[in-house]
């Protein structure tokens, strides 16, 4: 089982004081939670939780989606991809439990809008 996170970072947006402001989105994989936090660290969120393992996570900022794969149980080949918008809200699954095995890392091509895990 995996524990290690895998961080993502969102682009820089510029606030009222021109200051550059980041946010960072990691796993939990022990504790099935998709964390975001400032770049410094401050501002720590819970963005999900009850994933089941997972294992490598996307931020689509264009589309305001974070996407993560939930590795599952090896033996009873029950992977599956969800996504969820930036603030948590709106939860779904992409590929059902069983019709991916084990999905580890995730990449989203940008110009084709294709996801790849």
């Amino acid at each position: 089982m995996k524990t290690a996170t895998q961080p993502q970072t969102s682009k820089p947006r510029t606030t009222s004081s021109a200051k550059s402001v980041g946010r960072l989105y990691f796993l939990e994989a022990s504790g099935g939670r998709i964390h975001s936090a400032n770049a410094d660290g401050s501002d720590p969120k819970v963005i999900i939780s009850g994933a089941r393992i997972p294992d490598g996570v996307v931020v689509d900022l264009e589309a305001g989606h974070i996407y993560w794969t939930n590795m599952g149980i090896p033996s009873k080949n029950d992977g599956s991809i969800e996504r969820v918008d930036l603030d948590g809200q709106n939860r779904a699954t992409i590929i059902g439990e069983g019709k991916t095995f084990t999905p580890k890392q995730l990449h989203l091509e940008k110009k084709t809008r294709k996801l790849y895990w």
